[in-house]
């Protein structure tokens, strides 16, 4: 497979940090027009860009009031219930153990907590598929940190389980409403249906959405300005390849500005890889390897001073490496079983390199002024994902991402022998 990096990572260290690092350029000129122009036209405003940019004609009535409660996957609440628990012992400096998996906070910089803010807006993706995942992984840590009140956004598309899901986690308020036009309602509120402001905006969302929330940030506290997702891989040989594989491909499919890199401790386990890269290079799923993707190897300080310069978003430990630097950190696990909130930890992180600005969500960043800086540290024998794996893709699956899916499914097939057959139906 054509990979935009592959060689020695002394001498592509430069080329690797040039290609990968450059900030991506925020709309926030538009994204603040946008923002004024619902300030200033409210309701009619709101109406007007979600038919433009969503194609969908709100009614008055439809904008804004209680969640349905619309049939819910049952399986979707397990990792709702293991986030919050995560989320409570961590908040009392306690490490978390659930489901076989243990996960902590180190931290890089502590802070103090005072009170916790007391309105919160969750942002939750709706878009071809609905996020469900982002929207447990930013309600669990609010309420242990203690908030109540909860408003939950998302565009007027496949909204009905976000809506069933958010009505099952006891938020009393939806606002069926996306972009930009979703943040400025969030922050300033729409008197028109009744809307309050809130003090604080969380959840992910696409480039217009984070310059939204960098445009209202100087009046409600946000969680943080994510970028394109990141994964980072250290791995010896010690773990099947079919990880790694599985990992990098779950990375590139969440969009042609995913960044996949490897980073290995030998050329002819580069080269192994790639060959194994190879079969998939048709899919245009993955495309981002072509331009973002890489694998890089060298000594194994080479590799760990790398990692920890590069701070990514995710970081693999597939082997014995002494690196820790990153929005979160996998030992032995994959990023898929923290994607979807198996792990406890959050999925909410810090991007491009920008953990010291702001770490990844937690109970923590619920809190007014705190300033603290953490790493999510998480760890599973291959004995406990394998037996989570078919519950795992199927949250993939519903959320449309086929090889986060698979990242889950082969680990369930190696742990259990090359009989296992897919486990696509497990509920």
């Amino acid at each position: 497979m054509e990979l935009a990096l592959f060689g020695d990572v002394r001498e592509l260290w430069d080329d690797a940090f040039s290609k990968l690092r450059g900030r991506i350029s925020l709309p926030v000129e538009i994204a603040a027009e946008l923002v004024n122009e619902v300030r200033e036209r409210g309701l009619e405003s709101v109406l007007y860009l979600t038919e433009k940019f969503d194609g969908v004609a709100l009614s008055k009535e439809e904008v804004y009031g209680s969640p349905h409660d619309y049939k819910v996957n049952e399986f979707v609440l397990e990792p709702y219930e293991r986030l919050y628990t995560c989320a409570v012992s961590l908040l009392d400096g306690r490490e978390c153990s659930v489901g076989g998996f243990r996960t902590r906070l180190e931290w890089v910089k502590e802070g103090t907590i005072s009170e916790p803010v007391e309105r919160v807006g969750i942002y939750v993706p709706g878009g071809r598929y609905p996020l469900l995942s982002s929207l447990l992984m930013s309600l669990a840590p609010a309420k242990a940190a203690g908030v109540e009140d909860f408003v939950v956004a998302t565009p007027p598309r496949n909204f009905r389980l976000i809506e069933g899901l958010a009505a099952r986690l006891g938020v009393d308020e939806i606002l069926r409403v996306g972009g930009v036009q979703a943040i400025a309602s969030l922050a300033y509120g729409l008197p028109e249906v009744n809307l309050e402001p809130v003090d604080m905006i969380v959840g992910p969302g696409n480039s217009y959405v984070t310059a939204a929330k960098a445009v209202v940030s100087r009046d409600v506290k946000i969680d943080l300005l994510a970028g394109p997702s990141e994964v980072l891989i250290l791995y010896d040989g010690s773990f099947p390849i079919e990880f790694v594989v599985m990992d990098m491909l779950a990375q590139a499919e969440h969009g042609p500005d995913s960044i996949s890199l490897a980073l290995v401790t030998s050329k002819e386990l580069a080269l192994k890889l790639r060959e194994e890269l190879d079969r998939y290079s048709g899919d245009e799923r993955i495309s981002s390897l072509r331009e973002r993707g890489g694998i890089l190897y060298g000594d194994r300080r080479s590799l760990e001073r790398f990692s920890d310069a590069f701070v990514p978003e995710h970081l693999e430990i597939m082997g014995k490496f002494d690196a820790g630097l990153a929005g979160a950190v996998f030992e032995g696990v994959g990023v898929v079983y923290g994607d979807y909130g198996y792990t406890g930890a959050n999925h909410i992180l810090p991007t491009g390199g920008t953990l010291m600005e702001r770490p990844g969500l937690s109970p923590f960043s619920f809190f007014k002024d705190f300033s603290g800086v953490h790493v999510y540290r998480q760890s599973g024998t291959l004995k406990v994902q394998a037996s989570i794996s078919g519950k795992v893709a199927r949250f993939a699956r519903l959320e449309g991402l086929e090889y986060h899916a698979r990242s889950a499914e082969v680990r369930g097939k190696i742990y259990k022998g090359p009989d296992a057959g897919p486990s696509n139906g497990v509920t």
